[in-house]
């Protein structure tokens, strides 16, 4: 259903800081009846939630026997505005409520609205409070997923009224009625305003020669000495040009241009570029370094001068580095995981610090945790809240320090409790994963369509594994019929919500893939524990 997320920023004199105030425009609470009749028939039909919960534990909302939306919500008499900047609104305990199929939902089930565009649009249009940029992050999360898809079947009935069962799938990107106006005018999607000119570079002796294979060893050596590179001629022109002495490479293109069929820069006429190095992972050594000294020292025309810092050569580029102090304290990576934090989400933080332990970017990984580790973190409470449906709780800090914030590799980095105890084996995990509704669910909808003969075999083979007598069993069948995927699927799904573990298992990639959980492997079908 077309919606929209959006996020009113309000200028200073219009804020709504306290409690009070977010009273005067949020309400979470069934209106009189007698006093306000129109919001009180909006609220019932659009502001609702559930029921949900015990009174309908089949309800879409429902996960692993909990509401995933944390309803009902904890009744209070008056608003708060917790330590997270996360808003309990006020939930009176006024006797009103309004019943849907037959159940009666008190003011724990309204979803936050404004009174105002209730009555304006008579829509659902759930209206919420926000301080922090961390509560901001969750309201964009919708935003940033991409264009929404749907899967579409095309039923065709013959003239007894019989469904073909041979059916045609679509993929299908849903698009606005605005996005597809904006596309149809033919209006610009992206822009560029600056030219932006990518720089190579490379090692000494250690630059790209193109030549044909027929081509003899002279004329690919004076190749290599006539062609020079954009990299050796910044060289060049720093020799030739006073003001090319006060540029960095990245900043080059700002004042000269790259004449691609003389194959030398010249200073810049006119028009406007900014340079940027071609990106190098911290795992490339010494060309790495390299590149961090190009964002640093002004106009060499040699190697040797970026190695020279106050008058030493230094052996190697990363000694250079240290020497000038650009690798010393990791403050670019403290700074680029906060900057992340302020625009994405935590699990996204987490990820740009896991790359930059395996890739070897950090000289002191325990300090930039340090630094770090509540940025890393900031989202456990939200993900705690939604887990327990609590959403009162608060974690203190000793918690989030004893939890899940080091790995073994780093000695220095510190560690929880019982580290040492976990077993490291994530495939045992992931098969313990399961939830136990689902697999009864995906078992009753399989059992509903397998034939008399796969429910013997079925009946069998799960009956070897309960009662733990063990077993060998071949199943035959023709290729490509989807009989034996069935009837895998329905044991894996029997067992599995029993909290036991399946590992499904085939001799192909696709095959694989037919198997929830399959994987690839040379042994047999399936192995039960």
């Amino acid at each position: 259903m077309p919606h929209a997320h959006i996020l009113v920023f309000m200028e200073k004199g219009s804020k709504f800081p306290t409690a009070d105030d977010i009273d005067k425009i949020i309400s979470a609470e069934i209106p009189d009846k007698t006093v306000d009749p129109d919001l009180y028939v909006i609220v019932g039909d659009c502001m609702m939630h559930g029921p949900c919960g015990a009174a309908k534990k089949d309800n879409v909302c429902m996960v692993n026997g909990k509401c995933s939306k944390i309803f009902p919500k904890p009744l209070n008499i008056r608003t708060s505005i917790d330590a997270n900047g996360f808003p309990a609104y006020m939930r009176r305990i006024d006797g009103r409520f309004i019943e849907k199929n037959g159940i009666r939902l008190d003011n724990g089930f309204v979803v936050p609205y404004n009174r105002d565009l209730m009555l304006r649009y008579r829509a659902h249009m759930n209206v919420e409070w926000c301080v922090q940029t961390r509560a901001v992050k969750y309201l964009l999360n919708y935003i940033h997923k991409g264009p929404d898809y749907a899967s579409a079947a095309m039923d065709k009935e013959d003239e007894d009224g019989v469904i073909d069962e041979i059916k045609t799938y679509y993929d299908c990107r849903y698009i606005t009625a605005c996005e597809s106006s904006w596309r149809i005018l033919a209006f610009p999607t992206h822009f560029r305003t600056t030219s932006v000119e990518k720089l190579g570079f490379h090692l000494p002796d250690q630059e790209l020669v193109f030549f044909d294979e027929d081509e003899t060893i002279e004329s690919i050596l004076n190749k290599k000495t006539v062609n020079q590179t954009m990299f050796l001629a910044w060289f060049i022109a720093n020799r030739k040009y006073a003001e090319a002495r006060e540029l960095t490479y990245a900043e080059f293109p700002t004042k000269f241009v790259w004449k691609s069929g003389t194959r030398e820069w010249v200073p810049r006429k006119r028009g406007f570029a900014i340079g940027r190095i071609a990106h190098i992972q911290p795992s490339g050594d010494e060309l790495y370094f390299l590149r961090v000294l190009l964002n640093w020292v002004r106009g060499p025309t040699s190697y040797e001068d970026i190695r020279t810092v106050d008058g030493v050569l230094y052996h190697t580029y990363e000694d250079a580095c240290y020497a000038l102090g650009l690798m010393d304290d990791d403050k670019e990576f403290i700074e680029a995981i906060k900057d992340a934090s302020d625009c994405s989400s935590a699990t996204y933080a987490r990820k740009l610090f896991a790359r930059m332990l395996v890739s070897k970017s950090l000289s002191q990984p325990h300090v930039v945790w340090e630094a770090t580790w509540e940025y890393l973190t900031d989202d456990i409470l939200y993900k705690k809240r939604r887990e327990t449906g609590r959403p009162d709780m608060n974690l203190t800090i000793d918690h989030l320090l004893s939890n899940g914030r080091s790995l073994k590799k780093w000695p220095h980095m510190p560690k929880p409790e019982n580290f040492g105890d976990y077993n490291g084996n994530r495939l045992i995990d992931d098969e313990l994963n399961y939830v136990v509704e689902d697999q009864l669910k995906e078992n009753e909808r399989l059992m509903a369509m397998i034939t008399d003969e796969q429910r013997g075999v079925y009946e069998q083979i799960l009956d070897a594994v309960l009662n733990d007598s063990g077993g060998v069993f071949f199943l035959y069948g023709y290729g490509g019929t989807g009989k034996k995927p069935s009837v895998y699927r329905a044991l894996s799904s029997a067992i599995r919500s029993k909290g036991m573990i399946v590992l499904n298992t085939a001799s192909s990639g696709i095959a694989a893939l037919l198997l929830e959980g399959g994987r690839r492997t040379y042994i047999p079908d399936l192995v039960f524990r």
